[in-house]
This record gives structure tokens, sequence and C-alpha cells, in this order.
């Protein structure tokens, strides 16, 4: 049975899934990740004439995706789940900040052999799907990038909006206080001279009195 959909599958230029017999029970693989991937079970022809029915296998597409004839994938939080990065006021203001790991192994075209047209027909498959896995990975980044300079530029104007309020409070107006000693000035000249008159009226008596 296994063999039966691998080749079938292999048929259709598909291998990134992979049908494997584990301890009497059959398991469905792929390479494909995260809850948007679908895996849709039917009966397929093959470039022979032939068809792969999934009853002659004692399968039944319905029963295999649990009532249908397409299961979705889910999403596994990754034990590395990368790192909170703060990005406020408050210690709950963060962008999680996590990289897929990227390697052959995990892109699954480590042991790619193109020396047999079995060969290079796998490699031209897992590779177009490594392809679409690494273009998602960069513009996931892409997107983190974008979020971290929108919040780098939200810092930069809260930062020049408090040294303006704080200016506003401690710095001196210049252009005020000066208008205010020139008021100053004029008040304790006005001042002297009065006081200096003050001063001279009685000698002046006296001199009306001689």
């Amino acid at each position: 049975m296994v063999k039966q959909i691998n080749d079938a599958l292999h048929d259709h230029g598909e291998y990134t899934i992979e049908a494997k017999d584990e301890s009497g029970t059959l398991t469905i693989n792929t390479l494909r990740k995260g809850a948007d991937i679908e895996l849709k079970f039917e009966d397929v022809g093959t470039p022979a004439g032939s068809a792969l029915q999934l009853s002659t296998l004692g399968l039944d597409a319905a029963s295999l995706a649990t009532g249908t004839n397409t299961t979705k994938g889910t999403t596994v939080p990754s034990a590395d789940t990368g790192a909170e990065i703060i990005v406020g006021s408050t210690s709950a203001d963060t962008i999680n900040l996590s990289i897929e790991s990227l390697t052959t192994s995990k892109l699954g075209i480590a042991d790619l052999n193109v020396s047999s047209e079995e060969g290079a027909a796998k490699a031209l498959s897992v590779l177009d799907l490594a392809i679409d896995r690494i273009s998602n990975a960069r513009a996931e980044l892409g997107a983190t990038m974008s979020r971290f300079e929108f919040r780098s530029a939200q810092i930069d104007t809260s930062v020049e909006n408090l040294k303006a309020a704080e200016s506003a409070i401690r710095d001196v107006d210049i252009a005020k206080e000066q208008a205010q000693l020139s008021a100053s000035t004029v008040k304790v000249q006005a001042a002297v001279a009065a006081a200096s008159q003050a001063n001279e009226m009685p000698q002046n008596l006296l001199s009306l009195i001689r």
C-alpha cells in the first residue's frame, strides 16, 4: 500500500509528500508546514493510464481526513520561540523576533541527488518547496523589520515631544526675560530720578527763604 501511494505521488512529480508504514499505521508526511497547508485525499490517475483508487487500498477518503477528503495543517509552537523585544514604555509592549531555521536538512534538500532521472524530478519538486519556504521566511522577516521601523519612528516622535515639554517647563524664555529686565531697568532709573529730586527739594526751599 505504501509503495503504491508513493509511486503514484512520484508519477505526478510530487516528492514533498511521503507515505510511511509506522508499526502497522499508515502515516502521510509532508515537507510543507503551517496552518494554511491542505492535504487532499482523492483517487488519481497515472501517466500510464492506470488509476490509483483509494478503495483498492482499503482506504476511504472521508475517514482519512476526519469526515472530509481534505485535512488542514496546524501550527505547532517551536521550542525556540525567539526573543521578546520591548518597543514601548511598558514590558508588555513587545515584538517577538524569531527566525525560522532554514538549514538544508530542515528544507529537505540535504540528500538530493540529480544523477538519475528520478533524483532530478525529486530535486525539482523539493527545491520548489524550499524556495517557497525561504520566500515566506523573508517576507515574515521583512514584515517584522517594518514593525520595528514603525515603532522606532513612534519612539523618536515621543522623545522629541517629551524634550519639547521639558524645555517649555525648565528652559528660560530669553525674549520674555529680556523684556522684563528692560522694564525693571526703566522702573529703577525712574525711582532713582524721583529720589534725587526729592533730596533736592529741601535745598530749594532753603534757597527761597534766604
